[in-house]
């Protein structure tokens, strides 16, 4: 059974080849993650001031309205959930073809009033992204967003993020603090760490349930926000590492005491009770007669010597011999 929800993440990876993007929703796909979130952004200019800097490229970056309906359909046919980073108004105009997981708010959008009030709108579930959010700000957005939001999604990108300065700890304090939202783990380490992949079953034992994980079709290979980005085949790692702490550590009350085949053998190892001299038939078994010590014989053995005191032999019962019921009367 899983407890956790897995997606990967685009941002501006693609460069706006519309290729790229179907190769990143079919290595998620491969890789066995839910969902694959996108940053919709559709006119440049309604986001980025032209004197930014990376304006021309963004404008390079950016698919056109009818682009992101083809690539929305090739992700649903591929049976996977779409998250969307609205990152302007027009964005939303997708809500009409298309169903949609998880509206994502970026980090940048924070205070974008006549974004949030559109997101708000339209009552669709929320992750809301608190790397660098105070408990205020935090508390404040769950006030407007009410019952639609869903996430709070800890981590954030410094290209890469070293696990060190991310105190992915608050997770197991935002958990205790809105325990009616899930918790989400958005990791950023770089491509060639270790914590790429481990941080997130970290996350998990935190109690983190919702993850985001950039993806790429090869890593080390620079391109838009490569650093942080890893393969099918990592992902599909995080994926079974995740599986298998919601299976076999995260488990719940019931299944934690029901013993294996193993454990009831480890269980069965036991010291049981054998008669510490010769006990003679229609003989009253005394706490002194009885010795516990281990037997290669279990059957019908017995390991609790209360439950036999005070009972009388109905046999001759041999020194180091097994005091089994079916020997009393």
């Amino acid at each position: 059974m899983n407890n956790h929800y897995l997606y990967t993440e685009t941002a501006f990876h693609h460069e706006g080849d519309i290729d790229y993007v179907k190769g990143l929703i079919d290595a998620t796909k491969e890789a066995g993650a839910e969902g694959i979130k996108f940053q919709v952004l559709t006119k440049v200019s309604d986001f980025i001031s032209s004197k930014h800097s990376a304006f021309e490229a963004l404008s390079n970056y950016c698919f056109d309205f009818s682009q992101w309906k083809v690539i929305f359909e090739y992700t649903k046919n591929k049976g996977l959930d779409i998250i969307m980073m609205p990152l302007n108004l027009d964005a939303l105009k997708l809500l009409e073809f298309f169903d949609i997981k998880y509206l994502d708010i970026h980090s940048v959008s924070f205070y974008d009033e006549s974004l949030l009030a559109k997101i708000k709108e339209t009552s669709l579930d929320i992750i809301l992204g608190v790397g660098g959010r105070t408990i205020e700000e935090i508390a404040q957005k769950k006030k407007y967003f009410g019952g639609n939001l869903k996430v709070l999604m800890v981590g954030f990108q410094s290209f890469p993020s070293e696990i060190e300065k991310v105190k992915i700890g608050k997770i197991s304090f935002l958990k205790t603090m809105f325990p009616d939202l899930e918790i989400g783990y958005a990791d950023h380490s770089s491509f060639d760490n270790p914590w790429a992949v481990k941080s997130n079953e970290y996350a998990r034992l935190l109690g983190a349930t919702i993850f985001e994980k950039h993806i790429t079709l090869s890593e080390g290979k620079e391109r838009v926000d490569y650093s942080a980005a890893i393969n099918g085949k990592s992902i599909h790692l995080v994926k079974e590492n995740l599986n298998f702490i919601d299976q076999f550590v995260l488990s719940d009350f019931v299944s934690s005491f029901e013993f294996t085949k193993e454990e009831t053998t480890y269980r069965e190892r036991q010291l049981r009770c054998v008669a510490s001299r010769k006990i003679n038939k229609g003989e009253k078994i005394e706490r002194e007669h009885i010795k516990l010590k281990l037997t290669t014989e279990t059957e019908e053995s017995v390991s609790n010597m209360t439950s036999i005191l005070g009972k009388f032999s109905s046999e001759e019962i041999a020194c180091d011999e097994l005091i089994t019921h079916n020997k009393l009367i």
